[in-house]
């Protein structure tokens, strides 16, 4: 039985990139990026129990992509929030039920390391705050920092950089994920390679907020910077764009992160639930779910 089903439990929810701005590689090869990001209620899920050392387990429909990983990013956080405690002596039987797919632009394994964070902070009784969790973040991966938050904010830097949004509203969508994977460093070299800009877009640094409309305006005036790069490397991208941008009511269709999952938009939930009904007859193939981009973990 696994531990803590009644007990200590922590969300790790898809992260989706609204919009992706990326600037040409600095000198370290990090990309410096300005993106609005929200989070959305499909999710894996971290329990944990205590014990005398530390360990990871993985369960659900999509483990079978990580039980071969000997660096998976939730055991990395463990120990880094050890160091940062200084107690090496912590331990936890922790494990993950994984349902977001393996490198899909949905931030699955920084979700995963970031519910570590959360989780362990108060199994260990750490009480380290989200921001002090989000700093000890920055050394497990790039994406893990807005993962800690788990709410919209924009992401500047190379990611360190969040401004959490406390006007940010829900928002109805649908998320594909048409079965490829693609490696983040592979579409940052297809991107390289097609001409980056070498600063970020001057509207790309305007605050956001304020009612739905408002916000499908904001959005609508950026764009994910990486999509093209994608779909030199993976074509069915481009199809799963177009066949959302022609679904009735779809506000836009945009890809997230490096891809390959993109989502759609739309103004209410009957919408977003008919679209993933009708994508779901169309694309078996396809993994689809209708979702909701909320407001910070509860």
């Amino acid at each position: 039985m696994s531990p803590a089903r009644d007990g200590l439990a922590e969300p790790a929810p898809a992260k989706i990139n609204l919009t992706l701005h990326c600037a040409a590689p600095r000198a370290d090869g990090y990309h410096p990026l300005h993106s609005l990001v929200v989070f959305a209620d499909w999710r894996d899920t971290l329990r944990a129990e205590p014990a005398d050392t530390l360990s990871l387990s993985l369960e659900g429909p999509g483990a079978d992509g990580l039980r071969d990983d000997p660096h998976n990013l939730v055991l990395k956080a463990a120990w880094a929030l050890r160091a940062a405690a200084d107690k090496p002596e912590l331990g936890a039987r922790l494990v993950l039920e994984k349902h977001l797919p393996v490198a899909a632009g949905l931030g699955g394994g920084s979700a995963d390391a970031a519910a570590a964070l959360r989780l362990l902070n108060r199994l260990w009784s750490l009480d380290f705050s989200l921001k002090q969790l989000a700093e000890i973040a920055s050394v497990v991966g790039a994406d893990v920092p807005a993962c800690v938050w788990s709410r919209p904010l924009v992401m500047e830097g190379i990611g360190e950089t969040i401004t959490p949004l406390v006007a940010w509203p829900a928002l109805h969508g649908v998320i594909v994920h048409p079965g490829v994977a693609l490696s983040t460093a592979d579409v940052f070299a297809a991107f390289d390679t097609q001409g980056p800009a070498s600063k970020l877009a001057a509207n790309a640094l305007r605050p956001v907020a304020g009612t739905a409309e408002a916000a499908f305006g904001r959005i609508l005036e950026g764009r994910n910077d990486l999509e093209s790069a994608a779909m030199s490397l993976a074509p069915p991208v481009g199809e799963v764009l177009k066949t959302l941008g022609r679904l009735p009511g779809a506000r836009l269709a945009r890809m997230s992160g490096s891809g390959a999952s993109c989502f759609a938009l739309f103004d209410n939930a009957g919408e977003a639930e008919a679209a993933a009904d009708t994508l779901c007859a169309q694309q078996p193939g396809w993994l689809v779910r209708p979702v909701v981009f909320g407001g910070a973990l509860s």
